[in-house]
């Protein structure tokens, strides 16, 4: 296709363009990409997937069939083992799956990772879908968040909820001789103030993100898009300015956009042509190198 281009440089003009770092985005199957990473040495401190869910549809952008359940599974397993591989070792991984997989897929994260891998079992509930008549309506993801190691970089307060929104326990409220509005509580003798303007870090359970609904603005047409919120959440608490974000499932690009916007650098990767014409629309500005594999 026309908007691949293939440049041949040195290690140094391969990694920086006019003082930026350069992003790069590997158009083919991730594990090949992966497994060219890993032979160069190269290592990334945050990965996120938004891999197929096994719902055995056909989103024209990319089709999620399979030809079998273990097909699928060991096409997971190699990836989730070579983004093990690429992973910094203060590196993490956030997996955004939903109920088809979750349960075996966590498996497969602690087969790799160890159990001592595992942070948390983040619930995105959302509201958008319609209503079943057989059982509860599903209505959240799951995204599993496994570390590499003990030392892995993770602050929540990067992102911290307002305090407003935050459930107060009957605490009581207050204003400060500065004006500033806090809640009060006395435990074991002492007072503790909670100031409403320092913000609270959001639990496991995300019911402040919405879904995006079909004419959202923020919507590019590639199916299955994540709202952007919802990865600038997890790139500012689990990365730092500078670091590497890797998607190897890039799709419409919000993770790779989460990244560049708040300056990191990203590795992107799809096979599906539709995917790297996206994030060139969404990121007109970064400075990209295309990798066909």
């Amino acid at each position: 296709a026309s908007f691949v281009v293939m440049c041949i440089a040195s290690e140094n003009e391969r990694m920086r363009k006019g003082g930026r770092a350069l992003n790069e985005f590997y158009l083919g199957d991730a594990r090949q990409g992966l497994q060219r990473l890993a032979e160069q040495g190269r290592r990334v401190q945050l990965c996120y997937l938004d891999p197929p869910y096994l719902t055995g549809r056909d989103f024209g952008a990319y089709c999620d069939r399979f030809p079998s359940d273990e097909d699928y599974y060991a096409m997971m397993r190699a990836v989730l083992q070579g983004v093990y591989e690429v992973l910094d070792a203060r590196g993490s991984l956030f997996l955004h799956i939903d109920w088809r997989t979750h349960a075996r897929l966590r498996l497969l994260l602690e087969e790799i990772f160890g159990a001592e891998g595992f942070r948390n079992e983040i619930v995105w509930c959302y509201r958008s879908g319609g209503r079943a008549q057989t059982h509860f309506s599903r209505k959240h993801d799951t995204l599993l968040f496994f570390a590499k190691s003990r030392d892995a970089y993770f602050d929540a307060m990067q992102d911290p909820l307002p305090r407003a929104e935050v459930r107060s326990n009957h605490m009581k409220r207050g204003v400060d001789e500065d004006g500033r509005a806090y809640r009060a509580i006395r435990s074991g003798g002492r007072l503790y103030r909670y100031f409403d303007d320092e913000g609270v870090p959001a639990s496991d359970v995300w019911t402040d993100i919405p879904h995006l609904h079909q004419r959202d603005p923020e919507r590019t047409g590639y199916p299955t898009q994540k709202p952007l919120r919802l990865l600038e959440r997890i790139v500012r608490c689990a990365s730092r300015e500078g670091d590497v974000v890797l998607d190897a499932f890039a799709g419409s690009g919000t993770a790779l956009e989460a990244a560049f916007r708040l300056g990191r650098t990203f590795i992107g990767m799809d096979c599906a042509p539709e995917s790297l014409a996206t994030v060139q629309r969404r990121l007109p500005d970064a400075p990209l190198r295309v990798i066909r594999l």
